[in-house]
Parts: C-alpha cells; structure tokens; sequence
C-alpha cells in the first residue's frame, strides 16, 4: 500500500532535505582526508593515527545503521531523524572547535552516531512520501546527487583546507543541517503513536560492531605490526567469532536488529546489499588513497589535487539523473553489471597511468571510475527497497547503508594496507637493486616524517634531509607499485560486484500490479516478508 503523503510541492521539499542530509553525511567522510595531514599537524600527531579522524566516525557511523532504521521503524522515523541531526550538528561545532586531537576524536565518534540515526531515515521518510511509480526516480535522485557530492568531497576538503581551515570542513556542516531541520519540520508529517511493548536489541546492536571494529582494527594495524602481530591476529579472530555470535543470535531474539527473513526472501535485496558494500570500499578506500597520489606522486597541493579530483564529479553530474529512468525501464541487474564492469575497467586504467606520474594519464580511469560509481550508488537503493515490505523501509535502508558504510570503513584500512606493504617490499627492493645501502631506522623515520610532511605542502626534494633525498626515486617508484596494487584490488572487487549483480538481482513487480495486489483486501505483508493470499505464501524475488 502507498504511504505518499503532501503535496507534490510538499514531496519536492522532503525530497530536497533527505538530499542534502544524506549528501552532507558522505561529503563529511570524503572532505576529510585532504584536511588530516593540516590536523596531524596543528595536533602533532602522526600520520598513522590522524587517519582515526576519519576511522572514529566510519566505525559508529557503520555500526550503528542497522540500529539507527531499526529505531526508526520503531519510535518513528521522522524523530529518530530529527534527534540524529542535532546530535550531528552538535559534535560538528565540538569537533570544528576542538582544542585538542581527543576532543576531535570523541566530536568524530558523536558524528558518526548521530549519521547512523539519520542515514537510514532519509531513504525510508523518501520512499513513504513518493508513489511506487515515482519512488525509484526520487530514491535514484537522491542517491545521484549524493553520490556527485560525496565525490565532490575532497575537492571542498581541499578548497577549505588550504583556503579558510581543515575545521571549516566540520563547521560547513551547520548551516546545511539547520536547513535541513527547517525543511523536516516543515514537509515530513509527524509520526504516529509510539509503539508499546517493543525492544531494541542491544546484544545484536554490539555484536556488529565488534565485527566492524575487529576488521577495521585489524587491517589498519597490519601497517605497523605485520600480518602475525598479536593484535591483528586476535582483532580478526574477534571479529570472526562476533559475527558468528551475531547471525546466531539474531536468529533467536524476538526482536532482531537484522531480520534475516528479509535477506532471505529477497534476492534482490542481497545483491543489493553485497553491491552496496563493495561500492563504499571502493568509493571510501579511493577517497583517501586518490588524493594522496596526487599530492605525493603528482606534487599537487591539497587545493589542486581536490580540484583535479572533479573529473570523478562531473560525469556523475551527467550521469546520475538518467540511472533512475534505466532502472525504471529495465530493472536494476542491467545498471549494476554495466556499473561494476565500469569500475573494474577504471582501476585497470588508473595501474596503467599511476607509473606515468602525470595527472592526463589518470583522468581516463577518473572518469570511467566517476561514471562507474554513479550508477551503482545510484541504482542500489531503488533494488533493496523494491521487494522489500513497506514496514520494514527503515531497516532495510539501514543494513544498505551500514554495508557501504561498514565496506567504507573496511576498505580504508585493506586498500591503505595492501598500499602500505607493498610501498614497504618494493623500497627495499628497490633501493637493493640500485646498489644504495639499506635505510637505517633512524633515516628511515627521516624519510616517513619528510613524506608525511609533503602530504600538505607537496613533495619538494630541496627540503628533504640530505641522508634520504638519493631514495626519493626509488620511494617514488615504490609508492606507484603500491597504488597500482591497491586500484587492481578495487577491479576485483568490481567484478564480484558483476558476477553478484548478475546473478541475485532481478526485474522489480511492476508498480500497477503492485499496486492493484495492495489493494485487495485478502493480500497483506507478513512480518517475515513474504505475503500471505489466496494462492498461498508468496515470497519475493
């Protein structure tokens, strides 16, 4: 049965402010990596652990998703937003004024809750204000148009890093969520009576994030203590026996974070819930690696590397609009093969032109890779919501969201990872083969502390410590073997994204039959997601 609401000027209003919410959540992660080495450098923390700026909102922020729809179906979705959005501003002027880096990180820490109260709500309050005929282009704008904003992200990181300051990336936040409020308050009907005699389910709520936390601990710390450490070892152990706990419990609380009936019922929802996360590891992990082969390997500084980084956006601008017609034409597998195919091919081109070391032989595969990311972002959330019932909007949006957050959040730390060992491997090697004598620990932290210091002025060899300016070339060299390994990992993730895609995802009922079935009297959604009627059990596919 639909739910739209209002008028169409009223639907345009909730349309406009579900947009920026969700666009200003993605830009926060994606501005982010151009402003750590300027805070790394007013706090005087290392490069290591200033990329927890970006980690402390991704973990709550992934963790909590699932929650956050779950409360929304729950309490109402229009108060969990509301409440989401004023604990985001809050930690938003905290953290744009923190005094200190444990300031920064607990504001960093408060944001990605209150993203994870708000990100599921905004697909859910959408898709309750538009009819089903409407509904796949209204979700494809708003995924179009955050999509072209979070990859607009590092160019504003950049702008207002070099040009104002890395806290105005926080502060920006403030006006966009005042008018978001105004705009929720004002378009979004009030919800209904609170629901009696329901519980949040808690243990589920941490077991999932032990399963994040694990994961992403474990692989960030493979950068410093190698593969065997004990505490990668036992993060990814933790990790594995959470998720293990949590698909146990969830299949025997009564009131589960995750209805796995849902995944199971759904082929369409798992695929779309595997694409999602494997766009966010790609969309996330490129975030941060992108900008700093510009600025390292390019010797951009952080404003023109940002700018550079517009050949992701403007395609996007283009594309995005046009997505949701395709899928509301033919469905959503055509759009995601194609998209993934699209991203596969960008991270072969992008190995192709890192050696080269010049921005002209990037931008192809920036803007295969822009095109690529568009649709998929685009189409995944019409895919999840399609087959899934109406109830449960809120927390099948929040397990989408938690996936490309979460797979954000893990493919930071695996693509910086699998970049770093190989960075490390190949100067050794390297420095062998040109006959230069093994780098002592003591020049070798010289040299980590001159390129972590380039990451903000750009890489000049004058003002490299005479001991390591004769391994510049072969750090360079070593630094592109790196990047290219990691843009190879996001063309396989790509073509499981393919093979995936093709294989889960199928054409949506049409809206007027859908329609029509709501409207008999002997039809209705069960709980479990299936549909009970006069020919038996149906279940969605």
């Amino acid at each position: 049965m639909s739910t739209a609401t209002g008028s169409h000027a009223g639907r345009r209003t909730i349309l406009a402010a579900m947009t920026v919410a969700n666009a200003m959540i993605l830009v926060d992660q994606t501005a982010v990596p151009l402003a750590l080495p300027d805070i790394a450098q007013d706090f005087g923390v290392s490069s290591t652990l200033v990329q927890w700026v970006l980690t402390a909102s991704l973990l709550p922020l992934a963790g909590l998703l699932v929650l956050g729809g779950r409360l929304g179906d729950l309490f109402g979705r229009r108060r969990v937003f509301l409440l989401g959005s004023v604990v985001f501003a809050g930690a938003s002027a905290v953290g744009g004024l923190a005094p200190d880096f444990p300031v920064l990180l607990a504001a960093r820490v408060c944001q990605g809750a209150g993203g994870a109260l708000m990100l599921p709500a905004t697909v859910a309050i959408l898709s309750d204000a538009f009819e089903p005929r409407e509904r796949g282009r209204a979700l494809g704008t708003m995924g179009g148009v955050a999509a072209t904003a979070g990859a607009l992200g590092p160019t504003i990181g950049g702008l207002l890093t070099s040009g104002v300051s890395w806290r105005a990336v926080l502060l920006i936040n403030l006006p966009l969520l005042v008018v978001t409020l105004w705009a929720t308050l004002r378009a979004v009907p009030p919800d209904g009576p609170r629901r009696t005699g329901v519980h949040v389910d808690l243990v589920g709520a941490t077991l999932l994030g032990l399963v994040l936390v694990g994961l992403v601990f474990g692989f960030a710390q493979t950068t410093t203590d190698g593969w065997t450490a004990p505490d990668v070892v036992v993060s990814l152990v933790v990790a594995v026996v959470a998720a293990v706990l949590f698909v146990w419990w969830e299949r025997r609380t009564a009131d589960p974070l995750l209805d796995l009936h849902l995944l199971r019922s759904s082929r369409d929802y798992r695929g779309a819930t595997i694409s999602q996360g494997l766009a966010g590891m790609a969309e996330m992990g490129l975030g941060l690696i992108l900008p700093l082969a510009l600025v390292l390997n390019l010797q951009m500084d952080p404003a023109l590397a940002g700018l550079a980084l517009l050949a992701t956006t403007v395609p996007m601008v283009v594309i995005a609009p046009l997505v949701g017609r395709w899928y509301d034409a033919a469905g959503g597998r055509p759009p995601l093969v194609v998209g993934f195919g699209l991203l596969a091919v960008s991270g072969v081109l992008l190995a192709l032109g890192m050696p080269q070391n010049a921005f002209w032989w990037l931008l192809p595969g920036l803007v295969v890779y822009g095109i690529g990311l568009a649709v998929v972002l685009t189409v995944n959330d019409p895919v999840g919501l399609d087959t899934v019932p109406e109830h449960a909007h809120g927390q099948a949006s929040g397990v989408s969201a938690t996936a490309e957050q979460g797979g954000g959040a893990i493919g930071i730390a695996l693509l910086y990872a699998l970049l770093h060992l190989t960075y490390l491997q190949a100067l050794v090697d390297g420095a062998a083969e040109r006959g230069l004598p093994p780098l002592t620990a003591e020049a070798g932290t010289a040299l980590r502390d001159a390129l972590e210091n380039a990451e903000q002025t750009g890489l000049r060899p004058s003002t490299f410590d005479p001991r390591v300016v004769e391994y510049l070339d072969v750090a360079e060299r070593a630094s592109d073997q790196g990047y290219v390994v990691a843009f190879l990992a996001v063309s396989v993730l790509a073509v499981i994204g393919v093979v995936t895609s093709a294989w889960l995802v199928r054409r949506p009922p049409d809206p007027d039959t859908e329609a029509a079935e709501a409207e008999t009297p002997d039809v209705a959604w069960g709980e479990d997601g299936t549909r009970d009627g006069p020919g038996g059990t149906v279940t969605p596919s």
